[in-house]
């Protein structure tokens, strides 16, 4: 809301623009001062905070080297932050309504969680700012809108592409389920269950948690009951490192397989050996011998000494890259003309792959298959779509 006393620049420019005479110089002059905004919708309390750290660290570099170099068309990009709290819809929606309204960012990194875009799908239409996300539901893009941008790979080809794995590569014949009860979880399992019905696999199990659980000592014995050769479990990174500590202290030996949440930091680092031999459909590994993956490496390093890059600093750069990409080349510093541009992007080389734009706002078709070994994932197959 704005307060009685503020005037937002929006509200100053247009004013000007009815005055006469010296106004045109005033506001161009007043344009080329002013600092380009752009927002960042991420967790940045609470038990999701690490993740929105990865992200402002990923975006915080892209900006720096565009501002070292004078920025864009003299002017600073300036980047605004708003804590949307990661899977809540209504602080997601908070976040985004003060970065449109009181930050007047002109495009958007985030939100970031499936349940916490969806709220924001008809608002980022509403204020007319684009919003690069990584939330990979399929159901965020079946909403068809033009304001959103997706920089990571759908679910809907993921999930597909590591059932593709299981079956086929590793042969397991009886499959468990697995996923968090959000918006996030039910989508990419849906997925998973269609993934397995065209090649006749019935699930012999299917089970829910949401990601307040600690304890999935029955859930687990129930798929070792099951006889399952192993499960594919859709959740955040926190539930995917408890479910792989806890079936290595039960001494269960069926596989394990599921979305990103099973390569990232956070859940190796909660599940400690039990990573071992976990399998995920992921867009990133750092240890990927590619120049370009080991440069930006360095560049992270030199930026934050004694940290790693990893998936989400990693496509948030490249996000906050693409959004600096479509500025440089729009004819005006507006959102309509940053999304316009956006939708003109073929074949973007960034970090994690090449991003080019689809008609449902996918710019990422490709996916790897990691399994960990030693405590890191390593790459058994990069799979394009």
């Amino acid at each position: 809301m704005v307060s009685p006393v503020h005037v937002s620049r929006r509200s100053l420019i247009q004013a000007l623009a009815l005055a006469p005479l010296a106004a045109p110089a005033i506001i161009g002059r007043a344009h080329a001062a002013d600092p380009i905004r752009i927002g960042i919708s991420g967790p940045m309390t609470g038990q999701f905070a690490q993740n929105g750290q990865w992200m402002k660290n990923g975006v915080a570099i892209a900006v720096k080297q565009v501002n070292d170099k004078g920025g864009i068309k003299g002017r600073m990009i300036d980047v605004r932050i708003a804590d949307d709290l990661g899977p809540n819809p209504t602080a997601a929606a908070n976040a985004v309504t003060k970065l449109a309204t009181q930050d007047e960012v002109v495009a958007l990194v985030g939100p970031h969680y499936t349940p916490g875009i969806l709220p924001n799908v008809p608002l980022l239409g509403k204020y007319k700012i684009p919003a690069l996300t990584g939330a990979t539901g399929p159901v965020v893009t079946q909403q068809g809108s033009p304001w959103v941008f997706r920089v990571r790979l759908n679910d809907a080809i993921g999930a597909d592409l590591l059932v593709k794995y299981v079956t086929e590569d590793l042969q397991w014949k009886k499959i468990g389920l697995g996923y968090v009860n959000t918006a996030f979880g039910q989508s990419g399992i849906a997925v998973v269950k269609a993934s397995l019905a065209k090649r006749n696999v019935e699930p012999v199990l299917v089970q829910a948690h949401t990601d307040a659980t600690k304890d999935y000592t029955s859930q687990i014995l129930a798929f070792q009951q099951a006889g399952v050769d192993g499960i594919i479990v859709w959740t955040d990174d926190q539930p995917a490192g408890l479910i792989a500590k806890q079936s290595k202290t039960l001494g269960v030996k069926f596989g394990i397989a599921g979305n990103t949440a099973f390569s990232q930091p956070i859940f190796l680092g909660l599940a400690g050996e039990g990573a071992d031999g976990c399998m995920a459909i992921g867009e990133f590994v750092k240890d990927n011998p590619d120049q370009r993956v080991q440069a930006w490496k360095k560049l992270y390093a030199a930026a934050y000494p004694g940290d790693e890059p990893e998936l989400y600093a990693t496509v948030y750069h490249d996000a906050a890259r693409l959004i600096i990409a479509a500025m440089e080349r729009a004819d005006a510093i507006s959102g309509e003309a940053i999304q316009k541009t956006l939708t003109e992007i073929r074949d973007f080389q960034g970090i994690v792959t090449r991003y080019g734009w689809t008609d449902n706002g996918d710019m990422t078709h490709s996916g790897i298959i990691t399994r960990v070994a030693g405590g890191k994932p390593e790459i058994v197959k990069v799979i394009t779509s």
